[in-house]
């Protein structure tokens, strides 16, 4: 495992460290599960197309400062909060039209393209060539669908860390886990106000068995990165074993969470002791290289390597940068991995040609859909627009007999002519009235109401 340690320079351990020996990994505080990567450069004898290309683009969801879109830019769809945005994809004569497209489209790809939906070429090979950074407890990954008796022909390198190739059937999660013990036996030298560590990475459910002896008073203790570069800097800290002035401790304890762990020694004396120790890591939760189909741990090189595969469906090719193998916080791995996928043109296309049939059974039942509700919608408003017709026409008949039953023919006389005044009898006193008259000139009353006097006698 990977050693380093320090001194504590100025004072006692209260001036800061001279430096650590290894160096701790940045980013292995509250390191969990492992990371995969994917997107390689990808050779074929055509351009990659399908649902899966394996390349990186990056995304940027807006332009940022110093960047606008240009003054020609005008979308079609308009622009938002406008009232004409996405308006012309809501005109059914535009959608039908794409529709239309489509059909006429699909075809002349499907014979364009000799690999419908994939990337291989004509004779079924994919070729992966890159060079990519890794980090810790990260991991490379590309695969294909390949039939049986089929090659993986592939050559690896990483600088300067050990990495861990393996090539399997099934997902990197699914890879068998098993528990791994490892022994470290040795012993060295200490010398005054200086302190060493073995580093060592360990998922939860790991157990550290620790035994030591040591020729003089040390402190000794279990800690992750970050408290011990709290303590490093005098600051309060908690570590999983901690004892003091010893001159030698066994015991074990468990791990909890997935990360880095230093075992730390520290002499505080003014003479250097020895130290002998022996430590066994009961390593919870790794991959089990012993049931994948095929696996090399800790290497820096392969060479050109070929596998066959056993079975028909997808295979996977993996490169793990295991930190439990590893202490650099990053290395970089070139690879050149071809799949001989033996799926030639043709089956493609078969397998495929379902597919685009369904598709295009599916948009010609969209079509038939739409132009039978369009039929129907037409019917019934040509139907509405009847019935409002015949209303509005009942409406007008019923307007013009009302007024013609209330409107009374006015007669116009000639100017010489007299209009005879109309006349009638008071209602009080019989007397015969010139009509307009308010009150009878005979009797004073007002005249209003009807008659009560049979015998009305005028004088």
């Amino acid at each position: 495992m990977p050693r380093g340690g320090g001194g504590f320079g100025g004072g006692f351990r209260g001036g800061g460290s001279i430096g650590f020996g290894g160096g701790f990994r940045s980013s292995s505080f509250g390191t969990s599960s492992a990371f995969g990567r994917t997107g390689a450069a990808r050779f074929t004898n055509r351009p990659t197309s399908g649902p899966y290309t394996h390349i990186r683009r990056p995304y940027y969801p807006y332009y940022g400062f110093g960047f606008y879109r240009p003054w020609y830019f005008s979308p079609f769809w308009g622009y938002y909060y406008r009232p004409w945005y996405y308006s012309p994809i809501y005109i059914g004569g535009g959608i039908i039209f794409f529709i239309i497209l489509l059909l006429i489209i699909l075809p002349i790809a499907g014979i364009a393209i000799a690999f419908p939906f994939d990337n291989a070429d004509v004779n079924g090979n994919v070729i992966y060539r890159d060079t990519q950074t890794l980090y810790f407890n990260e991991y490379w990954y590309e695969y294909e669908d390949m039939k049986a008796g089929n090659n993986i022909v592939f050559s690896v390198q990483s600088n300067p860390s050990y990495i861990t190739f393996i090539i399997d059937n099934r997902n990197f999660y699914e890879l068998p886990k098993t528990t791994k013990i490892y022994h470290e036996i040795d012993s060295f030298s200490l010398l005054s106000r200086y302190y060493q560590y073995i580093q060592v990475f360990l998922n939860y459910g790991s157990i550290i068995y620790y035994n030591f002896t040591s020729t003089g008073p040390v402190k000794f203790f279990i800690s992750d990165g970050n408290n011990l570069n709290r303590w490093i800097s005098s600051q309060s800290y908690s570590f999983l074993i901690e004892k003091s002035n010893t001159l030698g401790e066994s015991g074990y304890t468990y791990v909890y969470e997935s990360k880095d762990y230093y075992i730390v020694w520290a002499n505080y004396g003014s003479s250097s002791v020895n130290i002998n120790y022996n430590l066994t890591y009961h390593a919870a939760n790794v991959i089990d290289t012993t049931q994948v189909y095929f696996a090399i741990e800790k290497t820096k090189f392969i060479s050109e390597s070929t596998f066959t595969v056993p079975s028909d469906g997808q295979w996977y090719f993996y490169i793990y940068f295991d930190p439990l193998n590893a202490p650099e916080e990053s290395t970089t791995i070139t690879f050149d991995v071809k799949f001989e996928t033996g799926i030639t043109a043709k089956e493609k296309w078969a397998s495929a040609r379902p597919l685009l049939i369904g598709i295009a059974v599916f948009i010609m039942f969209i079509l038939i859909i739409g132009l039978i509700a369009r039929k129907v919608q037409k019917k019934n408003k040509d139907k509405l627009k009847m019935q409002h017709s015949q209303q509005a026409q009942t409406q007008q008949t019923i307007q013009t007999q009302q007024v013609q039953t209330t409107q009374t023919p006015i007669s116009y006389s000639a100017p010489s002519t007299i209009i005879n005044a109309q006349k009638f009898n008071c209602t009080n006193c019989g007397y015969e009235l010139t009509y307009g008259l308010i009150y009878c000139p005979n009797c004073g009353k007002r005249v209003e109401g009807r008659s009560t006097n049979i015998n009305v006698s005028v004088p």
